[in-house]
């Protein structure tokens, strides 16, 4: 892996989602990261959000699908951006409008932008590290 080639997805990562709140976009990427099963990134995240105040039964429902997070232990935004995000990072079932326009009922089109981004780039990370652990 070329250091050129991290260097660029560090600083891709360290604009990406800057226009969402740092817990949410946070969260966008453990979910992305268990989606992806990068195990590593799943702990580094985790930690990061613990770090933040998150709740343990917040993190640990970051494992399971948006849909199937109890009502109230997050946001009805969040759920949406979780969806979202769940939809960009399973491929195979492409994008679900119901799922872009539940996220534009809470998000502008830059956030929206910002949560496309945040996971894009954890995907990218994801598959960097599972391909050189």
């Amino acid at each position: 892996m070329g250091a050129g080639f991290l260097k660029a997805l560090e600083d891709l990562e360290s604009r990406a989602g800057d226009v969402l709140e740092p817990r949410l976009r946070d969260m966008l990427r453990l979910r992305v990261s268990h989606l992806n099963g990068c195990h590593r990134s799943i702990r580094v995240h985790s930690e990061s959000l613990a770090r933040s105040g998150a709740r343990p039964d917040v993190i640990s429902a970051l494992a399971r699908p948006a849909l199937q997070i109890r009502a109230g232990l997050v946001s009805d935004g969040d759920v949406a951006a979780l969806r979202l995000a769940e939809v960009l990072t399973d491929a195979p079932r492409a994008l679900e409008p119901a799922a872009r326009a539940d996220a534009g009922a809470w998000f502008n089109a830059a956030q929206l932008g910002a949560i496309v981004e945040t996971v894009a780039i954890t995907s990218a990370w994801n598959r960097v590290l599972r391909g050189t652990d």
